[in-house]
């Protein structure tokens, strides 16, 4: 397995600066670029793998399902549960996209103009209403996404012990994060589909 880490010359840890390492992609990509490389045969593929650690590191769910997944391949994380916090949404984020469904389904069935034109104040409503869970959504990330500091203490103070290090809670983080931001991908796809009448 690749260590996105390592190519970018990073230790593995759960929270790394953004700035920081959008400043060390673009000082590897520039060297590896293969419109100025030596070789640019040769170049293309180390400039390849630099895009695709990027994307793993600037992403924090990503980085940290990555992390686990190098430090601590045997732990079966794909059975970790949703973390309260965010299981008590579950029922919240069903009715929102049974509403979205539902609605698209009626707009869709309307066969008039004068049918969809009566759909308007509904559909503005429903926009409202999915802007605001939008919002609830990305709050609930942003407290996730704040753990982070303390987890990477928590992960560095450990160093070599890993019975120490909080394996458990980066896979909850990890678990959260993912959730969050597959429900937030899909009320803006909501979204979007509601504004253009898709």
């Amino acid at each position: 397995m690749t260590d996105h880490f390592a190519s970018f010359g990073e230790p593995r840890r759960p929270w790394l600066d953004e700035e920081a390492l959008k400043a060390r992609f673009h000082a590897l990509t520039t060297r590896h670029h293969p419109d100025v490389a030596e070789n640019a045969g040769e170049a293309a593929n180390p400039f390849a793998a630099l895009t695709v650690a990027y994307r793993v590191l600037g992403d924090a769910r990503a980085r940290l399902r990555h992390l686990l997944e190098l430090e601590a391949p045997e732990e079966p994380f794909r059975g970790v549960p949703a973390p309260a916090s965010v299981g008590d949404l579950f029922p919240e984020m069903g009715a929102k996209k049974h509403a979205l469904d539902a609605f698209l389904k009626k707009r869709a069935d309307a066969t008039s103009a004068l049918a969809k034109a009566l759909l308007a104040s509904e559909q503005f409503a429903l926009q409202e209403e999915l802007e605001d869970w939008l919002g609830i959504l990305e709050a609930e990330r942003t407290k996730w996404l704040a753990r982070l500091p303390e987890l990477d203490a928590a992960w560095m103070h450990a160093a070599g012990d890993q019975a120490k290090r909080p394996v458990r809670e980066v896979a909850e983080t990890a678990q959260a994060l993912g959730y969050l931001d597959k429900w937030s991908a899909q009320i803006r796809e909501g979204l979007v589909r509601l504004q253009i009448g898709a």
